[in-house]
């Protein structure tokens, strides 16, 4: 844990750290030797960890839509391609 300041707080420990635009909130996976599963897996914030799960969702759904709509597309093509070709139109 280098260049974290610990701040005890109502008898709870706070991490900070000095980046660029000044002090932030930091919140370490290993504190003491043991791992914190909280901050490990949410960074420790349930609702930050609920909202990129939403937009990791999002993305993966807007993916799977646009390659579903290619291969219909590519299915209709390949259709009055082979009809064009057999001379049927």
């Amino acid at each position: 844990m280098k260049k974290l300041k610990r701040v005890e707080l109502d008898g709870e420990s706070v991490y900070f750290k000095k980046g660029l635009l000044g002090w932030h909130v930091v919140y370490p996976s290993k504190i003491d030797g043991k791992i914190n599963w909280k901050n490990l897996i949410a960074g420790g914030n349930y609702w930050r960890l609920l909202i990129v799960a939403l937009f990791v969702l999002l993305v993966l759904g807007c993916i799977w839509e646009f390659t579903t709509t290619l291969n219909i597309a590519n299915e209709c093509l390949n259709k009055t391609m082979v009809i064009n070709i057999t001379g049927l139109i």
